[in-house]
């Protein structure tokens, strides 16, 4: 009798754990109400459309910012990669330039604006800066760099105010082309009219 009973509770627990994932599941299908407002804004849909014709250059950007963060992490590892890690400087543990993906992870913060300054006057020439004994540096080494400044400032200019920037770009191109206003004739309209006007006169 108890194991009859035990069955059935397990049965109706079941079922209203079903229960409750069915109405769950039926409870997304709310998102649908707001794809109706597409139908209805035309600046929504202008907007969508947006966003959906710059996906398509979007990756030939992407392409470019990763050149340049491929040629700096480079440079950057032949010039500061024997820098010696110091937990009281910028240049530590989880910041440096000895391997290329830690130096992409400072081109990284560079290129957001995290502290790169700091980063910079890390990377410099000094009196106090110690090369790493991995490196075996000689008595008379150095390898801090007054290139540091001239690197890292081409660099935030660069990825910072003009890579990032087009995406940006990219963004307000299509905007303009899917806004303009096609009523207007321009030369559009004259090679449409070409090419419809050649199908009845080829000889024109």
């Amino acid at each position: 009798m108890h194991a009859k009973d035990l069955r059935e509770s397990k049965i109706s627990s079941w079922e209203r754990v079903s229960a409750g994932i069915s109405i769950n599941f039926f409870r997304l299908f709310r998102v649908i109400r707001f794809v109706k407002l597409l139908n209805r804004g035309e600046g929504i849909r202008t907007l969508l459309w947006t966003f959906i014709k710059s996906f398509k250059a979007l990756p030939y950007v992407s392409l470019i910012i990763a050149m340049l963060f491929f040629i700096y992490a480079v440079i950057g590892m032949q010039i500061f990669g024997k820098i010696a890690l110091d937990d009281n400087t910028q240049i530590d543990v989880n910041n440096n330039f000895q391997t290329f993906f830690s130096s992409l992870f400072v081109l990284f913060r560079c290129a957001t604006g995290e502290a790169w300054q700091e980063i910079m006057y890390a990377c410099g020439r000094s009196a106090s800066l110690k090369c790493d004994e991995r490196s075996k540096p000689k008595a008379s080494d150095t390898c801090g760099s007054y290139f540091s400044i001239p690197y890292f400032l081409s660099f935030y200019i660069l990825s910072s105010l003009l890579m990032i920037n087009l995406f940006v770009a990219v963004i307000m191109d299509n905007f303009d082309y899917l806004t303009r206003d096609w009523s207007i004739l321009g030369l559009h309209h004259l090679d449409e009219f070409v090419r419809l006007w050649s199908k009845y006169d080829p000889e024109a």
